[in-house]
């Protein structure tokens, strides 16, 4: 009986979903910043060295050190498609 009543107290909510219209189309200017919610930014520090992966975010700090600095495209609106720097120590 209680699961009934709960079934039944919830009717108006999903109700609300159902009548709900179509969601709105996007522009061109803002489809060029999606980035269908994909960000990834990891650090990793060892004994003999470092590396920063980075995708979809600002560009890095320039490395000097780096023996490895990979840059993806550079898009309009301040991000960068990918980006990799290692180098030896700290």
């Amino acid at each position: 009986m209680k699961k009934w009543l709960f079934g039944l107290a919830a009717l108006p909510f999903l109700a609300g979903v159902a009548l709900a219209g179509q969601p709105a189309p996007l522009s061109d200017k803002q489809m060029d910043k999606v980035t269908a919610g994909f960000d990834f930014f990891e650090t990793t520090i060892q004994n003999l060295g470092s590396k920063i992966v980075a995708i979809n975010l600002p560009p890095l700090a320039p490395c000097t050190g780096c023996f490895l600095n990979i840059e993806g495209t550079a898009f309009p609106f301040g991000t960068q498609s990918f980006q990799l720097q290692a180098q030896f120590g700290p």
